[in-house]
């Protein structure tokens, strides 16, 4: 489901200052209060933001087990532009693999300019995106991973593991400088695995906020991975892989 321009500014003022009243948001936003009522309800449905009386907060914890829709509500600039730098790796008539991650959700505009393609994912917004752009789209099923929209579980796994698709996005919690990727999602990681184990080209799409961080669970290593994008430098990270910034 898409979220509105001034929605979008929202989540970036409550990422800048944890909780606004609504009359703050109201004056920040030059919007009528009873307005930012509707969309911090919206934002809510979406397990985006928390209501609190008279106001609204962002779930913000850095390298944690945070409710996995409210990422969307990270850093959408960086995301949008990374998503436009991975863009140039599509072409017409590819199977595209997306992970259950905000970030590569942000691609679906772009495979939507090209003819003829296929999106699997794990994310039940991002597949209603996808189809809501016209694209024929596949979602593996699986059980609600701590009640956010990405999906895990056995269903999933058996879907995943019969897809073989052209190209691969994901994304993750964590990126060392020694080029670790890594998640504190078990059931996420796993499936990101076998996603990885079927791709026939992997892209890493990383913003810069999880540059030099470590996580519980290890995914896999940049070296392994044929591309990643990035939204700036990473002076310190040792790699093979091919970057693009």
């Amino acid at each position: 489901m898409s979220i509105s321009k001034r929605q979008e500014e929202i989540l970036e003022l409550l990422n800048e200052h944890t909780f606004l009243t609504v009359e703050k948001l109201s004056e920040m936003t030059y919007t009528s209060p009873s307005s930012i009522r509707r969309d911090l309800t919206k934002l809510q449905n979406l397990s985006l933001i928390k209501r609190t009386h008279g106001g609204a907060s962002i779930f913000n914890a850095i390298n944690q087990s945070v409710p996995l829709n409210s990422r969307m509500s990270k850093n959408i600039a960086e995301k949008r532009k990374i998503a436009k730098k991975a863009a140039s790796l599509l072409h017409d008539g590819q199977s595209v693999m997306l992970d259950g991650s905000s970030t590569a959700g942000f691609l679906v505009p772009y495979i939507a300019g090209h003819r003829d393609m296929i999106v699997f994912t794990n994310n039940m917004l991002t597949a209603i995106n996808a189809i809501n752009y016209g694209i024929s789209t596949y979602c593996t099923g699986g059980f609600s991973v701590e009640r956010s929209a990405v999906l895990s579980g056995t269903q999933a796994y058996k879907t995943v593991s019969e897809i073989h698709p052209d190209i691969f996005f994901f994304s993750s919690q964590s990126l060392s400088k020694n080029g670790m990727i890594s998640d504190p999602i078990a059931e996420e990681n796993y499936i990101r695995k076998l996603m990885l184990e079927n791709a026939k080209f992997s892209v890493f799409l990383c913003d810069s906020e999880k540059f030099g961080a470590e996580s519980l669970y290890e995914l896999t290593t940049l070296d392994k991975i044929d591309v990643c994008v990035f939204d700036k430098p990473f002076p310190e990270l040792k790699t093979k892989c091919k970057i693009i910034i």
